[in-house]
């Protein structure tokens, strides 16, 4: 949106047949996710949001430990119904919506890239001058330009519930069972649901069992779906410089870049922010006959700053483990406090 409304042919290649789903809370957790979307897309309506359609906030449970409550307003939808206002958005200033559309292929060089992307009509060529990366955990574009890098990848699990649980539906719930920071699970409530996600859903089987038996969760009832995701961790990569998300025209945002906050792994607001620099390191490029992935990697310096802090607070967060749960419990509600307020 930003690169059309700055004068720019712009298209939008989309893998899936529009509206998607994606897996995701669908929180817009922090300052930065909310500040953007108010910002350049104005109130989310209504219509787009999710009964309660606002949390309260966060409580953190650790065994033993009375609940650490977070109070941070935080607007919640389905992604599918977020993610479609905001491609509408877009198309009204002019940006053009390809979807059901895969890309095979990407070769760069000095100049652009050219793309092969697929579709119903079949294969098609076309070269184009910017490319910003935006195809997630796993994306092609990445892999084109970094063939060699070797991602890790976290892979968390989302089971959603029909009914509700006896437990506060305006907060989200981050449950720490075994008194450490990982590995947790998340509970929150969406109109006529309650989901739990979280990557170590299948070792904590018993202990979430156990843990919400408290709050009305039989042992016996069965998920309706359950879907999953992957988190690709490179914050080690980002923070050392052994990964830079750029090269030539080719910029890479979101979660095909690594920039997902640590501790919550909140990744709506890195990608709208990074998708913002991206779309500035454009249009200056254009302006000065520069190369646009110079430009992107300085702008994204204050973003990486961020990202290295909050990490060095992850790391600080087994050792409070260590001290006892009472410990735990104040880091973590300092750490995610923390990340929630990052701008």
């Amino acid at each position: 949106m930003k690169c059309a409304q700055n004068g720019f042919k712009t298209l939008i290649l989309e893998k899936r047949k529009l509206p998607r789903e994606k897996v995701c809370t669908g929180m817009i957790m922090g300052q930065w996710a909310n500040r953007i979307i108010q910002d350049e897309f104005g109130d989310i309506p209504s219509r787009v949001l999710i009964d309660p359609g606002h949390l309260s906030g966060h409580m953190l449970h650790v065994p033993g430990i009375p609940a650490q409550i977070i109070e941070y307003r935080t607007p919640i939808a389905w992604r599918k119904d977020l993610d479609s206002w905001m491609n509408e958005e877009a198309a009204k200033e002019g940006v053009e919506i390809q979807d059901k559309t895969r890309v095979v292929a990407v070769s760069h060089d000095d100049r652009g890239c050219d793309l092969t992307i697929e579709n119903d009509e079949g294969r098609k060529e076309f070269w184009t001058r910017f490319l910003v990366g935006a195809d997630g955990a796993t994306s092609v574009v990445r892999r084109s330009l970094f063939p060699r890098l070797k991602v890790r990848y976290s892979s968390p699990i989302r089971e959603c519930y029909k009914g509700s649980l006896d437990i506060g539906r305006d907060y989200c719930h981050w449950f720490f069972p075994k008194s450490l920071p990982r590995p947790r699970f998340d509970l929150h409530h969406k109109g006529d649901f309650f989901l739990i996600e979280g990557s170590g859903i299948r070792e904590l089987r018993e202990d979430i069992r156990l843990t919400l038996a408290d709050y009305g969760f039989s042992a016996n009832v069965q998920p309706l779906w359950s879907d999953g995701c992957a988190i690709p961790l490179l914050h080690k990569e980002l923070i050392t410089g052994a990964f830079s998300p750029a090269r030539g025209n080719t910029l890479l945002v979101g979660d095909a870049a690594g920039l997902i906050f640590p501790i919550t792994y909140e990744g709506i607001g890195t990608a709208l922010k990074s998708g913002l620099l991206a779309a500035e390191a454009v249009t200056e490029a254009a302006g000065q006959g520069k190369q646009a992935g110079k430009i992107y990697l300085q702008k994204l310096e204050p973003l990486l700053s961020a990202i290295k802090k909050l990490h060095g607070l992850q790391e600080g967060l087994s050792l409070s483990a260590k001290q006892g749960a009472s410990e735990l419990a104040k880091g973590l509600k300092n750490a995610y406090e923390k990340t929630l307020k990052t701008v």
